[in-house]
């Protein structure tokens, strides 16, 4: 399979999870530049839920949303019929504390792929499949240190270094991911990988995401921060990495999506300089594994068109502005001594 030049008013696509974090602004793109979008959803009359895709500029007139549960066989096949490029961008998390993790978030990530990707083997339409992964799936090993070179695409996490350290979110990434990989290249499926950092952004859903919740949680009096260093990446440089990956014919294998790697703690501090009313988490976690020095090597995607990445202190202004206009925080800019309004 391959992909040509594109006519967005005569192109449908399909976006999965459709009010996930990351695939909700990429529908926002897709509309914008005039695509035809199909995304799926559980239980896609939920207004509570799928209500502000439909508030997208664009969404009356070329969206549609299907019933899809990534955890049922052939559920997909129906909303991947007839569509160019499928975004796959949802992973089912079942998190249950008291559960085995490997059965309630490694097992559903690898099943829910699997499920799309049979379906796209079945439309002859589709001509490509964009993945999201994560960089979680490349920086995890033993014996990092800050004299290796930057990682890139040519990585991937160690599953014992993962297991052993309790990252079962990079263990469900890292698998799903390689097994998606060999289905792709056994059934000849023209499959291209985008691999972001830790996202920051305005979330469009009123529905807060894990990842914003945690960030949403460090920024409004939580006590501790997570002992973890990563690379950072702005939601619309994600998006464009997720646009460029369908768009560019010459698109194939994995991109690293991502600018400078930084600890949390150096987060926050940047945070509490520039916003002394910030009720900022102060202590540490105290756990191992996380926390190692490393770089991310973006030569690859920089190739495709994307050369510039969006600084961590902008990506940082616009979660907290998104956060305020929500009520998710208060007013961080208020001077100290003043009275609200």
């Amino acid at each position: 399979m391959g992909t040509s030049a594109l006519e967005p008013a005569t192109t449908e696509v399909c976006v999965t999870g459709g009010t996930g974090f990351i695939a909700s602004c990429i529908i926002r793109a897709l509309l914008q530049r005039g695509y035809k979008v199909r995304t799926t959803a559980r239980v896609p009359d939920d207004k509570s839920k799928t209500g502000f895709l439909w508030d997208l500029p664009g969404a009356k007139e070329r969206l549609k949303i299907v019933k899809a549960d990534l955890l049922e066989e052939g559920s997909f096949d129906d909303a991947v019929h007839g569509v160019h490029t499928v975004f796959h961008t949802a992973c089912p998390v079942l998190m249950d504390p008291d559960g085995d993790p490997e059965l309630t978030m490694t097992a559903p990530a690898l099943k829910g792929s699997m499920n799309v990707l049979r379906a796209c083997t079945k439309s002859p339409s589709v001509k490509r499949v964009v993945m999201t992964s994560s960089c979680s799936a490349i920086r995890y090993d033993y014996n990092r240190s800050e004299t290796d070179p930057p990682l890139d695409e040519t990585v991937w996490s160690n599953i014992e270094y993962c297991r052993e350290y309790k990252l079962y979110y990079a263990v469900a990434k890292t698998l799903a991911e390689k097994e998606a990989t060999e289905f792709a290249a056994k059934e000849g499926l023209d499959l291209v990988v985008v691999n972001p950092s830790f996202v920051v952004g305005a979330s469009l859903s009123p529905v807060p995401t894990s990842s914003v919740q945690m960030i949403q949680k460090l920024l409004s009096g939580g006590e501790e921060y997570p002992n973890l260093r990563l690379g950072f990446v702005h939601i619309d440089d994600v998006v464009t990495a997720h646009l460029l990956a369908m768009e560019v014919p010459e698109a194939h294998g994995r991109y690293i999506c991502s600018n400078e790697v930084a600890h949390f703690c150096d987060i926050l501090e940047m945070l509490r300089h520039k916003y002394p009313n910030l009720q900022t988490a102060s202590r540490c976690e105290d756990t191992k594994g996380n926390d190692f020095h490393h770089t991310m090597d973006t030569t690859k995607i920089g190739k495709l068109g994307l050369t510039h990445f969006i600084g961590i202190e902008q990506m940082f202004d616009d979660i907290l502005k998104s956060f305020h206009e929500t009520g998710l925080i208060g007013d961080y800019l208020q001077e100290q001594g003043s009275s609200h309004e």
